[in-house]
């Protein structure tokens, strides 16, 4: 009877031949075998565990542990991939898959409980990256003291401890405060220089440190860098314990720094560096001293305040202006600037300037067309405009006084590519034409209409008056613009 079976089906299908070998291995295999290599099997089950764990490191933490319920053998595969990133997306859905007790958590003890609990079952030889983002303060300071214990100890490349998730700052008093115990420092900052032989072996693997909203003081900073060997990138956002900032000594291999609304900071000390890039966010400091950094070509800056603020910052880096490529400044625009404030000193190696304002009412922007007079080799301009208020649309309130805009007037031998975004219909119209009137020779020209704000929601939308070009607007705008020219206008 089975071989009739097989020979009208081989007629028609050549791949019956090896059901029947499949068949056959069932008998000699047995039942539970045989009916899994017939249906094709679990075949990612039988890869090694190395395997495994590579492709469970592409996915999210929270997808990785869900795989956990697949089967026994999938059960703690998870526990050795070495990206830990915990996000407030990732660990709010666990409260109803992994109970970790009949007690009610409000949102960060449950945070930090889960992030715990996973720290525990990690059984991986070394970890890459450890990230929290998630809104703790110094309630939850003896879990995350064990977290970056645990961290260090692993080895770890990336440390990112972001536990701020506010628009708002906040309060100094509630920030967690990394203790110098938890890095096997004594408390005496004498110790810190000599205290080599309580370094934790991450010291030496180190590449990456970010804090945001976590208080560290400036003894520990300079320990971190003299103690990390490989630190490339250092972030400092929201640091309430930060007076004096020091990175001195070409023995440093500090790439990229960032000083984000470190409000009580007083001095900023770089010299001898290899710094690459440098971003600097916040009021003033007292004394900004900045020199021999020959690799420093990418600033960003963004004083909280107006143009004039950003130039008297941005006047201190005068070390650098010889070989800036990138430059990027993001300023309130309340008010119409005097010239001199947006004359900045000649950038001849600027390649891309990147602008971002935010305005609370209809003023000309032509003033900030004046920067890059000074500035021939520019190749790219970008102008991302944030609005505040409901005078979005209409006419312009003061408009721009004659020597404004007079000086914005002349041509540009090497801008290419032109880029805005956050465009309103009426506001910006004589933005654009003055842009286009400057370009000599343009390559690529980017309107972007979409709202800028990712948290506003349809009303706000409304109200702030974003919303798609007409065709008759689209089509003036597109008047303007030479044949030759790639014009493109993103829409939501």
């Amino acid at each position: 009877m089975p071989t009739s079976v097989v020979t009208v089906h081989d007629e028609t299908c050549n791949g019956r031949r090896g059901d029947l070998e499949e068949r056959s291995h069932k008998w000699k295999g047995g039942r539970g075998q045989g009916l899994r290599h017939r249906r094709g099997g679990d075949r990612m089950s039988e890869l090694p565990d190395e395997i495994l764990v590579s492709i469970l490191s592409r996915l999210t933490l929270r997808e990785a542990v869900g795989t956990s319920v697949l089967s026994k053998r999938w059960r703690y595969v998870w526990t050795c991939i070495p990206d830990l990133s915990f996000d407030v997306n990732d660990i709010s859905p666990f409260c109803y898959i992994y109970p970790l007790g009949d007690h009610e958590y409000d949102r960060s003890q449950w945070g930090s409980q889960w992030v715990s609990w996973v720290l525990a079952q990690h059984r991986g030889p070394n970890v890459d990256e450890f990230r929290v983002c998630y809104d703790l303060d110094k309630a939850c300071s003896s879990h995350i003291d064990r977290w970056i214990e645990f961290a260090l100890s692993n080895r770890v490349h990336t440390v990112e401890l972001c536990l701020s998730n506010h628009f708002m700052e906040p309060f100094p008093n509630k920030c967690y405060r990394l203790q110098r115990r938890v890095l096997g420092l004594s408390a005496l900052g004498s110790s810190l220089k000599n205290s080599s032989s309580n370094m934790f072996v991450g010291f030496k693997s180190l590449k990456t440190l970010s804090l945001k909203a976590v208080k560290v003081d400036d003894e520990t900073i300079e320990y971190f860098l003299s103690n990390c060997p490989l630190l490339e990138r250092l972030s400092l956002h929201l640091n309430f314990r930060l007076r004096n900032l020091k990175v001195v000594g070409r023995s440093l291999l500090l790439r990229h720094l960032e000083v984000v609304r470190c409000c009580r900071v007083k001095t900023i000390e770089i010299c001898d560096t290899n710094l690459v890039s440098f971003t600097y966010a916040g009021k003033r400091p007292k004394t900004m001293l900045l020199k021999n950094a020959p690799k420093l070509v990418e600033v960003s800056i963004n004083p909280d305040g107006s143009m004039l603020r950003a130039r008297a910052i941005f006047l201190q880096l005068s070390c650098c202006f010889s070989q800036l490529e990138n430059l990027q400044l993001t300023v309130y625009h309340s008010e119409l600037e005097r010239l001199r404030n947006y004359m900045l000193p000649e950038l001849k190696n600027l390649k891309q300037f990147v602008l971002i304002v935010e305005r609370w009412r209809n003023h000309s922007l032509l003033g900030f067309l004046v920067m890059i007079r000074n500035w021939p080799n520019l190749e790219r301009l970008v102008l991302r405009l944030r609005y505040n208020g409901r005078h979005r649309h209409g006419s312009f309130r003061d408009a721009p006084r004659a020597n404004m805009r007079e000086a914005a007037r002349y041509c540009h031998p090497c801008l290419k590519v032109v880029e805005i975004a956050g465009y309103c219909n009426t506001c910006d119209f004589e933005l654009f034409k003055h842009i286009i009137e400057i370009v000599v020779i343009p390559e690529k020209i980017i309107i972007d209409t979409r709202n800028p704000n990712p948290y506003s929601d349809s009303d706000s939308e409304n109200e702030d008056g974003y919303r798609e070009l007409q065709n008759d607007e689209e089509q003036q705008l597109r008047t303007l613009v030479s044949p030759g020219v790639e014009f493109v206008i993103l829409k939501s």
